[in-house]
């Protein structure tokens, strides 16, 4: 039981996911993944933000966040969501530019 309360503290730590998504996306743009891990470290980025935005009672008396699979919830919902809009608004950029090999 000591290895879950341990688990459940360090999810619900927003220093935690920034750290995570500092790294994912680091590690994106140096190794060139393609935008293989790009949109699940912005997803990080926002579950850090939406964790640290809970615990400074930004939303009042509402618990967005309660229990540890609720953050892994949220965190599987966003890094979909930005997967298909990150490959979506850089498909539209490379469909702009011309082909060389077109005559």
């Amino acid at each position: 039981m000591d290895t879950a309360v341990s688990i459940t503290y360090w999810l619900f730590r927003p220093e935690v996911w920034i750290i995570l998504a500092m790294v994912l996306i680091i590690a994106d743009i140096l190794i060139g993944l393609n935008l293989f891990v790009l949109p699940v470290g912005v997803s990080a980025a926002l579950v850090s933000a939406a964790l640290y935005a809970e615990n400074r009672f930004w939303f009042s008396d509402t618990i967005l966040l309660e229990d540890w699979h609720d953050v892994l919830i949220a965190f599987a919902v966003l890094s979909i969501a930005s997967v298909f809009l990150i490959r979506r608004m850089f498909q539209r950029r490379r469909d702009e530019t011309p082909d060389i090999n077109e005559y």
